[in-house]
């Protein structure tokens, strides 16, 4: 994977904006895991935070789209947490902030882009992770601030429609209309487990845990909209775009952090099992070098950064589940 960083633009994987924040979350999570790795990337978010908003004309990580500023401000606290480096949260809370401005649709909830033409699911999941995790993080004096806006979007989000009778969250929310709509896709199952974490560390209700319990369970289900018959994750059969190749790590990533904090026989066999099926049919080592496809039933198929780093997501989760 970090055969691509810094190779088209200073501070990003391959060409690649938000997927760049996804993978490196990724990246901060095997190091958390493994302390031998610390050292080795510290370099690496430095030069992110320096160097990504610049070449590619985002300065301080903002753009038009409130999903994308999602995936960063995450992902700097992700690193935080690693690093402990202070510069790190400011950046997440400051990107927080420019987010913060776009809860006011006529629906309720977070626009997915500063034009304000649709409510998507994915920008609202972000915005609640993220708000949660600054609960987590922050002083004292600031915490309910973050964890009211976090509660807010959570119970929000629940009767909007956006998650179906199946359980399973859809694409958004049709501006006009108020209504949901769309396919219903793997990382909008996984971020919203992320955020289910994050609130009951900062509240300790567990019904946050038992609601997401429910978005799991009908996504690692058996010949689900998500799963095959085999329990493997049916994305990108046929093969994915760049976006779309990144998607089911967010899944694993929120799936692994649920199972941490409220352990479930059949999450953990989902993860494990996805594990080894990409191990097994979706990744060959070619002149010394890793490479791993997008679907992870396989055959193996084109690799780029994006297919490296949703990769990552899976194998971490699966260690971490495990150790």
């Amino acid at each position: 994977m970090m055969r691509y960083y810094g190779v088209s633009k200073e501070g990003l994987w391959g060409n690649s904006w938000w997927e760049s924040g996804a993978i490196m979350t990724a990246l901060a999570d095997i190091s958390s895991l493994d302390s031998s790795y610390n050292g080795t990337y510290f370099s690496t978010y430095s030069t992110t935070f320096n160097k990504a908003p610049t070449n590619d004309s985002h300065p301080g990580f903002i753009n038009s789209f409130y999903d994308d500023e999602g995936w960063w401000a995450n992902a700097w606290v992700a690193v935080y947490d690693l690093t402990k480096n202070p510069e790190y949260l400011n950046m997440a809370i400051s990107i927080y902030d420019d987010i913060n401005t776009g809860v006011d649709t006529p629906c309720g909830g977070l626009y997915w882009a500063k034009g304000k033409k649709y409510i998507a699911s994915i920008a609202n999941e972000l915005h609640i992770t993220l708000a949660a995790s600054l609960a987590n993080r922050v002083g004292s004096d600031q915490k309910q601030n973050y964890a009211d806006a976090a509660t807010a979007g959570w119970e929000w989000f629940f009767k909007s429609g956006l998650v179906d009778a199946d359980w399973l969250v859809v694409d958004g929310m049709n501006n006009d209309t108020c209504e949901p709509t769309g396919a219903k896709r793997s990382y909008n199952q996984g971020v919203i487990l992320s955020a289910a974490t994050e609130l009951y560390k900062a509240t300790g209700n567990s019904s946050y845990l038992e609601l997401a319990g429910n978005i799991a369970n009908a996504t690692t289900a058996l010949n689900s909209t998500i799963t095959d018959a085999n329990g493997l994750i049916k994305e990108c059969d046929g093969g994915c775009d760049t976006q779309g190749s990144m998607f089911k790590g967010a899944l694993f990533r929120g799936l692994h952090q649920l199972q941490l904090a409220d352990p479930h026989d059949n999450w953990k066999s989902f993860i494990t099992t996805n594990a080894k099926a990409l191990w097994n049919n979706a990744l060959n080592v070619t002149n010394g070098q890793c490479n791993t496809g997008s679907d992870f039933r396989g055959p193996m198929t084109s690799v780029n950064e994006v297919t490296q780093g949703a990769a990552l997501d899976v194998l971490v989760a699966a260690w971490a589940v495990t150790s």
